[in-house]
């Protein structure tokens, strides 16, 4: 349970180290980007020394408008050797999801800030909300409960991860709390009709390509059609000279299909990994966080992700639509 004491404890660590190193997760989303963006701003309006570390060799450009956005670098390792350094975890379920390096045993002191259900409390300090519509959500809170000074620019980033985690505040994570904290961060400068044109109204032509390329291989399938699958490959993203973040946004928009309750959008990198990231719906038989976990993945019960090996991007469509169908006939099946 996070509690007052622990957002306190949270808030007069950040203000008493003076050297902070952010981490964010593999293939950053708003919500990522968001929080990260946010705490920087708030360490570098009190003179901290903050860096910014992330095996993404590039984030999406549509989040480019929030401070800070530049600060990111691309590592996959890091040394985690200085007892006086502060190491802030965002919206990382586990240590693996970001760089590798870091060992809990080691005397360090990490942060660890997150709204995920299945994480770990890897840190030596666990802000960890899993009730939280998104990681922006519990950082606001933190900062509030610490009476930071939270400037426009901070409300925007906290505003984007927690536009973005709820899908507009559209999916089931957003609770009174979220509109009471959102109506809060309106008020501190973030302006919503901006806020959305910056967001949802920043598309590329390579990016609308690419969209358009996955959203003609839609299929639904299973009982009337509640399951939808679609692809994209890394010669897609050639083709359209676009790169892998311009999909940032696409699996919540295979979700606004009629009657689907749970999709699957599976992306082959220029590199040849395949990642598949899924959406559910109320109502749905399955969980996206459960059957993410099945594949050695994570994330939340509406959304989720992992990266799959069976082989090449067009067996991989077809094992994991075959492996919808087989746990969608096993949770139906009667109580023997």
């Amino acid at each position: 349970m996070l509690t007052n004491e622990i957002m306190l404890l949270a808030s007069d660590t950040l203000k008493t180290h003076d050297t902070w190193t952010v981490f964010t997760h593999k293939k950053a989303d708003g919500d990522a980007v968001g929080s990260a963006t946010a705490l920087i701003q708030a360490g570098v309006n009190l003179n901290k020394k903050v860096k910014w570390f992330s095996p993404d060799e590039k984030l999406p450009e549509t989040y480019r408008f929030l401070s800070c956005f530049d600060v990111h670098v691309c590592t996959d390792e890091f040394a985690f050797d200085d007892s006086h350094e502060l190491y802030i975890f965002l919206d990382c379920s586990n240590e693996s999801r970001s760089v590798m390096g870091y060992d809990v045993q080691k005397n360090i002191t990490a942060l660890n800030i997150d709204h995920h259900e299945d994480n770990s409390h890897y840190g030596k300090i666990n802000c960890v909300d899993g009730k939280a519509s998104s990681t922006c959500e519990v950082l606001y809170r933190i900062l509030k409960a610490g009476n930071w000074n939270i400037t426009k620019n901070i409300a925007e980033s906290l505003y984007t991860g927690i536009f973005t985690d709820t899908g507009g505040f559209t999916f089931s994570n957003t609770s009174p709390l979220t509109h009471r904290v959102i109506a809060e961060i309106i008020e501190l400068g973030a302006e919503p009709s901006h806020m959305a044109d910056m967001i949802s109204q920043n598309k590329s032509v390579p990016g609308f390509k690419v969209w358009s390329k996955a959203l003609s291989r839609v299929k639904t399938f299973g009982p009337e059609d509640i399951f939808a699958v679609s692809w994209l490959s890394a010669d897609d993203f050639r083709e359209a000279c676009a790169d892998l973040t311009e999909n940032e946004g696409l699996p919540s928009m295979l979700m606004t299909l009629r009657g689907v309750k749970f999709i699957a959008m599976i992306t082959e990198n220029l590199k040849g990994e395949i990642r598949a990231s899924f959406r559910s719906r109320e109502g749905s038989p399955l969980g996206a966080g459960e059957f993410a976990r099945l594949l050695g993945g994570g994330g939340h019960e509406r959304a989720s992700g992992s990266f799959v090996e069976f082989g090449t991007l067009n067996e991989c469509v077809s094992e994991i639509e075959s492996l919808i169908l087989k746990k969608y006939h096993e949770c139906s099946c009667p109580d023997k």
